[in-house]
């Protein structure tokens, strides 16, 4: 049975915006890191499960092969008229899909909202004026970093004449043209992937750049490309502290050494989010020495 109508109603309930559907198992709600299943709790089969998610990629126009060696796992958005954009992820196990739906919020919050004290958005404020460079934003929660990185991005298109190219996988909010230009590039979707992405911004000559990963080896290199020569670059990398992110960032094994050291000298900040609504800056040299060449 097709579980997309009772999934979609579960989601305009507001009760959350995120479900989990797992064969044998009760729609589960997910709520911070809590579940809890859904009214009526009956549990689904593994045929319900793939039947919802063939009814979610004949939604989103997404191709899934069921049974062949490419569905081990995708990601893909809808378009909905009432619920606005939902991201909707899946993995294979043994022929059975697993599938997480999320609803993405149709209004990205200002960062009044974002950040909780006005020292934060002073700091983010002034970091965005640089014309070059790149600010890395690392953090545990990925959807609380997006929103920051989100918030910032809504304010220069409401405040400034720029030009905004961004990278996701896949894309999570819609920026509307308003003082700036927009242009929003998916991976799979519109691009093929994330470093050709990157690149393909120096076309626009764009004056700010989001990445939302740098998944291998070329985007790291592409990006490093761009943001010295004249483009101030984004970039979400969830991760538990800035150190991981960047010994992470760093075994992509970039083919000439001398990259890691440009990736230090380009990075202007580093923005943790430490917990919702509050970050710290890591901005001197002698702290970007130690996520770099620390233990």
């Amino acid at each position: 049975m097709n579980l997309v109508p009772q999934i979609l109603n579960i989601l305009e309930s507001g009760k959350t915006r995120k479900v989990l559907l797992v064969p044998k198992s009760p729609i589960l709600m997910k709520v911070g890191k809590y579940t809890s299943p859904a009214q009526p709790a009956s549990v689904v089969s593994p045929q319900d499960v793939r039947d919802t998610l063939s009814g979610l990629a004949t939604m989103g126009n997404y191709q899934i092969l069921i049974g062949s060696s490419k569905a081990g796992d995708g990601t893909f958005t809808i378009s909905t008229q009432d619920l606005g954009r939902i991201r909707v992820n899946f993995i294979i196990q043994r022929g059975t899909p697993v599938i997480f739906i999320e609803r993405i919020p149709s209004v990205i919050p200002p960062l009044t909202e974002t950040l909780h004290d006005e020292t934060s958005i002073k700091a983010i404020l002034e970091l965005i004026k640089a014309n070059t460079g790149l600010i890395l934003f690392t953090g545990s929660d990925a959807d609380s970093v997006a929103e920051v990185i989100y918030s910032i991005l809504k304010h220069v298109n409401d405040h400034e004449k720029k030009v905004i190219y961004t990278v996701e996988n896949p894309l999570r909010y819609l920026l509307n043209n308003n003082k700036s230009v927009v242009v929003q590039r998916e991976v799979k979707v519109d691009v093929e992937s994330t470093a050709q992405g990157i690149l393909q911004s120096l076309l626009l000559e764009t004056d700010l750049l989001y990445v939302d990963d740098i998944p291998d080896r070329d985007a790291l290199e592409n990006l490093i490309h761009v943001a010295s020569r004249g483009t101030l670059c984004l970039v979400k990398y969830p991760s538990w502290t800035p150190l991981l992110a960047i010994k992470r960032i760093l075994r992509l094994k970039v083919s000439d050494t001398l990259l890691p050291q440009l990736f230090n000298e380009l990075i202007l900040r580093v923005v943790h989010l430490k917990e919702r609504g509050k970050i710290i800056i890591l901005s001197s040299q002698k702290e970007k020495d130690a996520l770099f060449y620390g233990n």
